[in-house]
């Protein structure tokens, strides 16, 4: 008989982390589950998913879903602000059956395992990718040695034990195709600057990032190095994502999908020799310094409409601050170069970072506008475990009290930012969080641009929710 995988995305509070902004939060496909039920099925277990994103999640439908499917083992993913429904669901499962084993992994835990690993419903934390480790700890737990598996945590003799980390998995095409026909696709919805066409479907064709800029976390688990899927398996991916699940757009949810040039072009090549730059439409992200304009110029052709590029911040100084490695004159030349070649730009921003005056908040705001990009996410400086700027932050006396109040997106929501720069007052950056988006969206060349990208009666609801959030208070 297979052995029973039960994985678990937590109930993620949308109210919570964004506030007003909440009825245009996005979801997104858990692509870490996917790819971790895909390489366990394909070593023969029954594998299912739970997503709290898509389906209603409380010790009712926790206990249903656990007496129906009468799992072995119980793996849930964990990132910062879901630290408190991740100890619900393990709860919820020791409740259960007090014998079944529950694994946690995800980023927060590979960054501060001993903590997680202090709940006693929780018996092993996987640290890093996941695939190997969980795997081997299947293979291991209940009549096998747990110190032989590479990357866990675990109690033993009260105490604490941490194995080795396994190596990163070097060669992304011998993983199999992720388990798409374990979620609910119909549950998931995007925001207005990212849908062009629906269906719209999710790829990951690469993992690790080779930059170091200090507010990212991603690195902790993906390394620093860069890994991709080939040409070839992309495209057979892509082939599947139309024939099977319908894609009419594809959003590549790589942090920088164009960090190998030649396969960049290669992709785009294959795409339009199957004729799928008639059939699809594409958003992706990309670092500014790692394009030009014949790069953006074949993007186009095969059938890109958006590129999202990190702007961060208007200020010279905190860009060299945050270690992004770019300048701000080389992003508005990227900014021009997709412009020409016809393509939407979304630019994503930080304010409240380190040292950052209400000057330098200014300055980032009007930068945006001055940019002429399509799209704007101003996001406040969130310190995740783990990063330079959370070691900053801790040094500056900040005091860790509720991860859940890691968002950034705090100035839509009912609490003060969990990192205020010194000299700055919470409240006041947080108002500054919803004049920018208020000052660069409530422009009637962004209305337009807005309006002309409606594709269904959702992308309506969405763009009269966030005007909404944005030009009335959200009653702090």
């Amino acid at each position: 008989m297979k052995r029973k995988i039960l994985l678990i995305l937590p109930y993620f509070s949308e109210k919570r982390h964004y506030g007003s902004m909440s009825k245009v939060a996005p979801s997104l496909l858990p692509v870490s589950l996917v790819y971790l039920a895909g390489y366990l099925e394909r070593q023969n277990f029954d594998v299912r998913i739970f997503d709290g994103q898509v389906e209603p999640m409380n010790q009712t439908t926790i206990r249903r879903t656990l007496t129906e499917f009468q799992p072995d083992m119980v793996g849930i993913t964990c990132m910062t602000p879901m630290v408190p429904e991740t100890h619900m669901v393990a709860e919820a499962v020791k409740e259960f059956d007090p014998e079944l084993c529950v694994v946690v992994g995800g980023i927060h835990p590979t960054v501060l395992p001993d903590d997680i690993i202090a709940d006693p419903h929780i018996d092993v934390v996987v640290r890093g990718e996941g695939e190997i480790s969980f795997h081997e700890l299947i293979l291991a737990y209940g009549d096998g040695d747990l110190h032989s598996v590479p990357g866990i945590t675990f109690r033993e003799n009260g105490g604490i034990v941490h194995t080795p980390l396994p190596t990163l998995v070097e060669d992304l095409d011998s993983l199999p195709m992720p388990a798409r026909h374990l979620v609910k696709y119909d549950g998931y919805h995007q925001v207005p600057d990212a849908v062009f066409a629906e269906p719209l479907r999710e790829i990951l064709t690469s993992r690790g990032c080779p930059f170091r800029c200090i507010f990212c976390s991603a690195r902790l688990v993906s390394g620093f190095k860069y890994r991709y899927h080939s040409p070839e398996r992309v495209l057979e991916e892509v082939d599947l994502l139309v024939t099977k699940y319908r894609a009419r757009q594809i959003a590549v949810l790589d942090d920088n999908f164009v960090v190998d040039r030649q396969r960049t072009l290669d992709i785009c090549e294959g795409l339009m020799k199957r004729g799928y730059h008639r059939k699809l439409v594409w958003t992706t992200a990309a670092r500014a310094d790692q394009v030009d304009c014949e790069l953006l110029k074949m993007m186009k052709q095969a059938g890109f409409a958006l590129v999202s590029f990190g702007v961060e911040t208007g200020v010279p100084r905190l860009m060299k601050l945050i270690e992004k490695g770019e300048t701000l004159e080389r992003i508005a030349r990227a900014v021009e170069d997709a412009h020409r070649a016809g393509l939407k730009v979304r630019g994503t921003l930080i304010l409240g970072l380190p040292t950052e005056t209400i000057q330098d908040s200014r300055t980032t705001i009007e930068w945006a506008k001055k940019l002429k990009l399509d799209f704007a996410k101003f996001s406040l400086a969130t310190p995740y475990p783990g990063t330079v700027l959370f070691d900053l932050a801790i040094k500056q006396g900040m005091a860790v009290t509720d991860w859940s109040h890691f968002s950034s997106m705090s100035g839509f929501a009912d609490y003060d930012p969990v990192y205020v720069p010194e000299g700055r007052d919470g409240r006041e950056l947080a108002a500054l969080q919803k004049t920018a988006m208020k000052e660069f969206y409530m422009r009637p060349k962004q209305i337009l641009n807005l309006l002309g990208n409606i594709t269904s009666i959702n992308d309506v609801r969405m763009i009269y929710y966030g005007a909404k959030s944005v030009i009335w208070k959200s009653g702090r």
